[in-house]
């Protein structure tokens, strides 16, 4: 054979082989990619289902979390109470109907995002600025506070409320507004007052019977002494004048035991700088029933 023909079965051989092992290193690569292909289908596959399934997850807390805030809602709004939300500036974040509708007699969207300061009509400036007052020693005791004040409702009427208020803290523990809760204490106040005033006048009903029970002896007595001296028959003595003027006295004093005696309530007039005492002709209801005739 030929020396040409040996060379080129060589290179051909030698061709042959490169291209087997081209051939099994592109094998081998399309091996690879084809592995890494399909780790990274795995992969995005994983993924979307975490994905899918952080979306799930999603969807269910905010589904509890619309659930709790119209429970929320639900609970705000059947408590008989006015209830209002502020944040650390002041502005209005929420309220129940109650407030709303009895307290400012506006709706629950013109107050959310508005400060008292901005509802003259509604809130007296005076009576802002005391609720501004309030939130200060508030955040000063870093806790519950409650104080009261009387509030013109929508109706006109004036009414005396508890304020509850308790702060709102941020996930770091920093004040970020406030709650508030208001009692009517309107009719318990007036029953209060009404129960002091019977107090009072009980006291000083029992105090008048005994002062009328000590005086009416004494009284009957001179009475009795003066007009003894008066009926003397002869000449009139000296003194009969006096005698005449301390009857008078003692007929005043028989009315004024009268009208002790005739007290049916508690008024109280000024006697000096610092000092009241019970009006007894305003409070007896034989000097009331006098004065209409």
């Amino acid at each position: 054979m030929p020396l040409y023909a040996w060379i080129v079965m060589l290179l051909l051989l030698a061709a042959s082989l490169w291209a087997t092992l081209r051939l099994r290193r592109n094998v081998q690569a399309l091996r690879q990619a084809q592995r890494a292909l399909g780790e990274a289908t795995d992969k995005i596959g994983r993924l979307e289902a975490e994905h899918l399934q952080k979306e799930v997850d999603r969807e269910t807390t905010e589904e509890r979390l619309r659930g709790y805030l119209q429970l929320l809602d639900t609970l705000i709004n059947t408590i008989p109470n006015p209830i209002y939300f502020q944040d650390a500036q002041g502005v209005f974040q929420g309220c129940n109907k109650v407030f709303a509708k009895n307290i400012l007699g506006l709706t629950r969207d013109q107050i959310i995002g508005r400060r008292p300061l901005e509802m003259p009509e509604q809130i007296p400036p005076d009576l802002a600025a005391t609720y501004q007052r309030q939130e200060m020693l508030m955040a000063q005791k870093e806790g519950y506070h409650s104080f009261e004040e009387q509030v013109r409702c929508a109706d006109g009427a004036r009414r005396e409320f508890l304020f509850s208020m308790a702060p709102i803290r941020n996930p770091g523990g920093e004040a970020g507004g406030c709650v508030v809760v208001l009692s009517d204490l309107t009719e318990k106040n007036r029953a209060a007052r009404d129960r002091l005033q019977r107090e009072k006048l009980e006291g000083v009903l029992e105090t008048a019977g005994a002062v009328c029970h000590e005086f009416n002896q004494p009284l009957q007595a001179l009475s009795g002494f003066l007009e003894i001296l008066a009926a003397r028959p002869g000449p009139q003595p000296e003194g009969a004048p006096y005698m005449e003027r301390a009857l008078a006295q003692i007929e005043r004093m028989r009315t004024i035991t009268a009208k002790l005696q005739g007290i049916t309530h508690y008024e109280t007039m000024a006697y000096s700088e610092k000092t009241k005492i019970i009006d007894i002709h305003k409070s007896s209801q034989a000097e009331a029933a006098r004065e209409e005739k």
